[in-house]
């Protein structure tokens, strides 16, 4: 009977041994996984981190920083992912992104017997593209490893585990079945035989624990019960919920170079409804800097600024103009500064702040020599004349003219300091908002055309605009 217990212990141990090299070979895979998925995380954000270092070198290279001077890039919090695009202005980055592109391409094919003659910014612009490539490829790789170890976790937890322990209970249960029978077997034939040895197996006292009540004794699901309890207590809970993605977070100047908003040579409606603005937001803020540091400034919008000062507050306002501040702006270049950058803002906007029916409409009110004072009754024709044109507008274009001549209303109310009446305003802004006409040869007579009309309209400006 030993021999016979020794050969089916043994037969049992060795499925032991495999249900445990099994669970081991499974947790094996999942530190092999976690330990690829780490490196691959470390990786991937080594390239973001520099691309966003590139992105940021490169932007203020190109002299689209961090405001400094008359204006400059206000700090945010964070935003959407930087990957993504940006409306109208992802497009536009896009394609000049693609074209840089080809030009390397073009540079390297010709430089294999000659040296590359791009410049620094178009190196660093280069790079940028490249580290943003390798960050795309390193986060794909980062989330293929984190869906195959998830999947490795959830197969073990979920599928294999419960088996192996529903087969480590099976197999306990098949033993102590074995084991009950075998010993009752050994029991009965050995009180049998050896009628000496009956009080071994049953003591007459009463008081002595014999081996028939041993055997009874045996418990098979609740010594696996308290055998698994020790174990979660001494182990701990294993965590077997999913591994979350963590995704890189860009500082908000990365992700502005990123993700750019243009607004210069923008069409007017397109930009205010993807800004969610009633009025152009640069408008509004150059506005409002001149009035509080430059209304008594002479020549306000008569005198150009400076040009690289211009340009870099352009290159501010198109990368974000909801964070360009100009507090502070109080030297009368600096006023200059901006009074250029919103007349350039203007000049450039597709179509012109007025649309073209309405242009039309307007100037028809208006001749070249036009000097010979009107009586009321044709004063009042013109003003209702002009209030149905500017109520013909589209929304955008009407409520930014509105807001525009309300400046300049406020700008020739200091004539007397600044020495810019609603002529001389009119000469400045006649040409800046309407677009110029088809004809070449009437280029003169419209561009004095223009300036009458808004000198009209600043003149009369409450009487028109109420109507409206």
């Amino acid at each position: 009977m030993a021999d016979y217990l020794a050969n089916y212990v043994k037969i049992k141990e060795g499925v032991r041994r495999k249900l445990k090299e099994s669970e081991l070979h499974y947790q094996k895979a999942i530190d092999e996984s976690q330990a690829m998925l780490e490196k691959a995380r470390a990786k991937y954000e080594v390239q973001c981190g520099e691309w966003e270092r590139l992105l940021v070198k490169s932007g203020k290279a190109d002299g689209a920083g961090a405001a400094a001077g008359a204006g400059g890039l206000a700090g945010g919090p964070g935003a959407a992912a930087a990957l993504g695009t940006g409306g109208a202005a992802g497009a536009a980055a896009a394609a000049a992104a693609a074209a840089r592109t080809t030009k390397h391409m073009s540079s390297a094919m010709s430089g294999i017997f000659g040296k590359h003659k791009g410049t620094p910014q178009e190196t660093l612009e280069r790079l940028g593209q490249e580290a943003g490539v390798k960050a795309k490829v390193a986060n794909e790789a980062y989330k293929r490893l984190l869906q195959q170890t998830n999947a490795i976790r959830r197969d073990f937890y979920d599928v294999q585990l419960p088996k192996t322990l529903a087969s480590v209970m099976g197999l306990a249960e098949e033993v102590d079945q074995f084991l009950k029978f075998t010993l009752g077997k050994y029991a009965y034939t050995y009180e049998s035989a050896v009628l000496a040895d009956a009080i071994t197996l049953k003591p007459m006292d009463g008081a002595t624990v014999g081996m028939v009540e041993m055997v009874g004794d045996i418990d098979s699901k609740g010594d696996l019960d308290a055998y698994l309890q020790a174990a979660a207590q001494g182990g701990g809970r294993v965590d077997r919920a999913s591994i979350p993605y963590h995704e890189y977070r860009m500082s908000t100047l990365a992700q502005l170079y990123a993700n750019p908003r243009p607004i210069f040579g923008v069409p007017l409606d397109e930009q205010l409804a993807r800004d969610g603005q009633p009025v152009p937001l640069i408008l509004l803020k150059c506005a409002e800097a001149v009035e509080a540091y430059g209304l008594q400034n002479e020549g306000i919008y008569r005198q150009s600024g400076q040009s690289s000062q211009v340009n870099k507050l352009r290159a501010d306002f198109d990368l974000s103009a909801e964070h360009v501040s100009l507090a502070g702006s109080t030297s009368a270049g600096d006023v200059n500064n901006i009074a250029s950058v919103l007349k350039m803002y203007l000049r450039e906007l597709p179509g012109g702040l007025i649309p073209a029916p309405q242009c039309a409409a307007m100037l028809a009110h208006f001749t070249a020599d036009d000097a010979a004072p009107m009586d009321d009754y044709a004063l009042d024709g013109r003003i209702n004349g002009m209030a149905a044109a500017i109520q013909t507008m589209p929304g955008p274009y009407r409520s930014t003219l509105a807001h525009l001549f309300t400046h300049l209303d406020k700008v020739q109310a200091f004539q007397e300091f600044n020495m810019m009446n609603s002529e001389n305003l009119g000469i400045v802004f006649g040409p800046t908002i309407l677009p110029p006409g088809s004809n070449p040869a009437n280029a003169a007579m419209d561009i004095r055309r223009s300036a009458k009309m808004v000198k009209f309209i600043l003149d009369n400006r409450r009487a028109i605009f109420e109507q409206v």
